[in-house]
């Protein structure tokens, strides 16, 4: 089975598109010009499922005959999230988690449509073409507008997460070599498409910004109040022109009920930022973190820190038109050093 994917009315080729016959486990991505081709799909009736990020999904029966090819066009229509008619709301404590009522919130429903969509072509991104991240790391402390640098070393990461999310659970303890060490398990982009991650959330259009040549929307995610141990609230931007997830930033919910041991953070916050390195196709480029320490009469607060910058990244086998290997500029980061607020992104998030 081949056959192409556009966008409707103009035709346009729209590569990166997910084409899926669920029923089968089979999921390709479509080339550069929309093409794509589906090998050795037998004979009989099947549903085609095909997605792409800021467009309708389409799904439609299909019929293969034996010994012949079958040839598709898909033609997608453009998600119309409008401005007009977006209410932005308040910020309020969950009590109704779940998916946006798509009758009473349809902006809104389409908007985390659009995001779980980000997450699902990622996840099909490392399920078909593994990877690794290069990342070079810089751990210090935060203290009065900059980041003193303690260490700096560059780490091998697979782009499919080891840990994944469960509800209420970001803070998880292991057996180290000499006691129980506690981590912290923050969700991943994949962890967006996953319904306990959707079930255990409220989501709230919280307004559009104008970020250089571009409009992003904010959706606002809050932890559900029946969750009485610590997650995450967080807020993420989306491009209003190809709805590719651009930021997420993340914020440790319910400090109050952390462990013993974790009594003096007052809060934990993450961003994280985006590239994309193919049309509707985007990656992790950055995160900067921040443990804000509660403070103590008479005493300096250091505010642990951490940032990463991806260096480069080597597919196992790379997706159609991309190169396997890409390595890119580091930023200027070294040991004992300080550096300025400005390349912090996350300290203007202090709570």
């Amino acid at each position: 089975m081949r056959g192409v994917v556009q966008a409707a009315p103009t035709n346009v080729a729209l590569p990166y598109a997910v084409v899926s016959i669920p029923s089968l486990n089979i999921e390709r991505f479509s080339g550069a010009e929309g093409q794509f081709l589906l090998s050795a799909v037998p004979a009989g009736t099947y549903e085609l499922m095909v997605r792409r990020i800021g467009f309708v999904p389409q799904r439609q029966r299909i019929t293969v005959a034996a010994n012949r090819t079958t040839t598709l066009s898909i033609a997608l229509i453009q998600v119309p999230v409008r401005l007009t008619g977006m209410t932005v709301r308040p910020t309020d404590p969950c009590r109704l988690p779940g998916l946006p009522d798509s009758s009473r919130f349809p902006e809104v429903a389409q908007l985390v449509g659009l995001l779980r969509e980000n997450a699902a072509t990622y996840r099909t991104l490392v399920r078909r073409f593994p990877f690794v991240y290069a990342q070079v790391r810089a751990l210090g402390e935060y203290d009065d507008g900059t980041m003193a640098v303690r260490s700096v070393d560059t780490l091998a990461v697979p782009a499919q997460p080891t840990v994944r999310y469960e509800p209420g659970r970001v803070v998880q303890s292991t057996r180290g070599t000499i006691a129980r060490e506690t981590f912290m398990a923050i969700p991943s982009i994949i962890d967006l498409v996953d319904p306990s991650f959707v079930n255990n959330h409220c989501f709230i259009y919280a307004g559009a910004s104008v970020q250089g040549n571009e409009t992003w929307f904010r959706l606002d995610v809050r932890a559900s109040e029946r969750l009485r141990t610590p997650d995450v609230h967080g807020a993420f931007f989306l491009d209003s022109a190809t709805a590719q997830l651009r930021r997420m930033e993340l914020e440790l919910s319910r400090p109050e009920r952390l462990p013993a041991s974790l009594r003096g953070v007052r809060s934990v916050i993450a961003h994280s930022t985006f590239v994309e390195i193919a049309p509707g196709l985007s990656i992790l480029e950055s995160v900067c973190a921040i443990n804000w320490q509660k403070p103590r009469q008479g005493t300096r607060v250091f505010h642990g820190a951490e940032l990463q910058h991806t260096l480069a990244w080597e597919f196992t086998i790379a997706p159609p038109d991309v190169e396997r290997v890409t390595v890119r500029t580091g930023p200027p980061w070294h040991p004992a050093t300080r550096l300025p607020g400005a390349s912090l992104p996350c300290a203007g998030a202090e709570p």
